[in-house]
């Protein structure tokens, strides 16, 4: 006995039943059959990610000291010295800066989180004369006045890079950018000692787990330069034993 379509087939098509059966099957495995791909957590690429790549601080000085103006010095020095995000610095306003204390409030934070972080104190002078004359635009303003754009801080640290001859360590990128100084700060840091949670709080993850995934391991500079300092220990001669001996 044929299998009878619940649904009339749409006049002048002669396929209904099949297209009913096909969309019924469809529905039955989506409700029974789980989507790995919702299932399967999100991880963080840290394997080969940019994190891995930094600047050493002699590279940092010298692409900072190309800047081409006052501004465009003070904007790379802060980027360098506290590991902000372009849209961070772009986005200050002369009075987020306290120089009683001598930190940055960073009011447009990843997550709508505001922070404060600390400045050094020639970091501090160097802002204080950049905006000597202005008291609410922005601290790196345009020639409008306005914020920097996210592609003219892009563009300012380039040229200077260019300029500075240093070339960005990661083989898939070739110019100096923005988070490259971010992650040079966060490795600097690192090198010397600093706190893991304090870097966390400085950089503003959501979690000290982020902060430790991307900067808790070695970075391509430190396996070199352990493999050299060993290499080097292996390549050293021996003493030749005296006669006698």
């Amino acid at each position: 006995m044929p299998i009878q379509c619940p649904i009339p087939a749409k006049p002048g098509h002669k396929k209904g039943a099949p297209s009913w059966w096909r969309q019924l099957f469809r529905a039955v495995v989506k409700a029974t059959v789980p989507d790995k791909r919702k299932e399967r957590p999100k991880r963080r690429n840290v394997s080969g990610s940019n994190a891995e790549y930094h600047l050493t601080i002699q590279e940092l000085r010298r692409v900072v000291q190309n800047g081409k103006t006052l501004r465009d010095r003070v904007l790379m020095q802060t980027l360098a010295e506290t590991g902000t995000r372009r849209s961070e610095v772009a986005g200050l306003r002369v009075g987020d800066v306290s120089y009683e204390r001598r930190v940055l409030i960073i009011r447009q934070g990843k997550g709508n989180k505001p922070r404060l972080v600390p400045i050094t104190p020639k970091l501090a002078d160097n802002i204080r004369t950049l905006t000597a004359s202005r008291c609410t635009e922005p601290v790196f303003a345009a020639r409008n006045g306005s914020c920097l754009s996210l592609r003219q801080v892009n563009r300012i640290v380039a040229v200077a890079g260019i300029r500075a001859g240093v070339k960005n360590p990661n083989p898939k990128q070739h110019n100096v950018t923005c988070h490259l100084f971010r992650h040079s700060f966060a490795r600097l840091w690192k090198d010397q000692g600093g706190s893991i949670e304090t870097l966390s709080k400085i950089l503003g993850h959501q979690s000290q787990k982020t902060t430790w995934d991307l900067y808790g391991t070695q970075s391509v500079h430190d396996v070199r330069r352990n493999y050299e300092r060993i290499m080097r220990r292996l390549s050293c001669p021996r003493q030749a034993p005296q006669d006698g001996q």
